[in-house]
């Protein structure tokens, strides 16, 4: 999804820092991006860094920001993560560490280094806004709020058995957003504007490249659950998502489904517009949801029974 976003964000005019450990694959979705820059002034840059370290995390925001003219990067979007789809039981407790510290810790880490340069600046960054409020006229164009952006799942919202490793980890990810969606608003950058605006994306299932593996892994009660298989590919995930956060949506999906399923558990979580839709909308579908609870807990019962199978070449096609 990452090499995706880059591509298209280049596409819109975007000077673009990509950042992940493979180096191989950086180079290549550095050029993947590049090739969609329409102007010559963007920069193109990738950092090679293990963001499960809050050093590195640190290090990747100081280094983007001396990249960057010495200036902070306006967004910050945190897309990394595995899924390791198992049931409870049978998944090594190694592995509950893991899929923490590459689908919660990463984000957490990164937003922390960036929140922490945009909300709390030097004191030499401090004197050069000083000097340049004395000098600029006061009709001067007020700095735009920077944007801080997550990537969750829509087992945020509905979680399957099979999900028990990865889907806790996802859920994180969206009471970090609707905690900080509210906390930065301590941070104004104008009485009526945080300088920091959170956003949470909530995509289903992505034809990724680790999208294959997955499958090898899932339980076939897992499958079974999910269905037909339908899903988007990274293309289409990173162009709902952009069209989402260019509507203001705070939390973003991007299909019909997870939107729907969104609705059915907005609980307090900040509504997309002006709330109106997903109100009449969550109205029926906690109806609806209440309907495929029980549908898919029949199915599991039947499945313990052994009275439903899939043949295991299906599961792991």
């Amino acid at each position: 999804m990452g090499r995706s976003v880059a591509r298209l964000l280049a596409q819109k005019g975007a000077s673009v820092i990509l950042v992940a450990r493979n180096i191989p694959r950086l180079e290549e979705a550095l050029e993947h991006a590049l090739a969609g820059a329409i102007h010559k002034s963007q920069r193109f840059h990738f950092i090679s860094a293990d963001l499960t370290s809050p050093a590195e995390a640190t290090r990747v925001l100081a280094e983007s920001s001396t990249w960057n003219n010495n200036s902070p990067p306006d967004i910050v979007w945190c897309c990394a993560g595995t899924a390791h789809p198992s049931l409870f039981i049978e998944t090594p407790v190694s592995e509950f560490q893991s899929q923490f510290e590459s689908n919660y810790l990463t984000s957490a880490y990164i937003a922390h280094a960036a929140l922490q340069l945009w909300l709390k600046p030097s004191s030499s960054d401090l004197q050069d806004a000083a000097e340049s409020d004395s000098t600029s006229p006061s009709s001067a164009a007020l700095p735009l709020s920077r944007h801080l952006i997550f990537t969750s799942s829509v087992v945020a919202f509905y979680p399957l058995a099979g999900y028990s490793p990865y889907s806790p980890t996802k859920s994180s990810l969206r009471s970090l957003i609707d905690t900080l969606s509210q906390e930065l608003l301590l941070y104004p950058l104008t009485p009526t504007r945080p300088a920091v605006i959170p956003h949470c994306i909530f995509p289903a299932t992505i034809f990724s490249r680790g999208y294959e593996e997955e499958n090898r892994l899932k339980p076939a009660i897992t499958l079974k659950l999910e269905g037909d298989g339908k899903g988007q590919t990274p293309e289409e995930v990173a162009e709902a998502s952009v069209r989402g956060l260019e509507r203001g949506e705070e939390m973003v999906t991007t299909e019909m489904q997870g939107g729907l399923i969104w609705a059915s558990g907005m609980a307090s979580s900040r509504k997309r517009g002006w709330g109106v839709w997903d109100t009449l909308v969550g109205w029926v579908m906690i109806w609806v949801m209440g309907w495929v609870r029980w549908d898919m807990d029949r199915t599991v019962k039947k499945w313990g029974r052994g009275e439903v199978t899939v043949p295991r070449s299906k599961a792991k096609s």
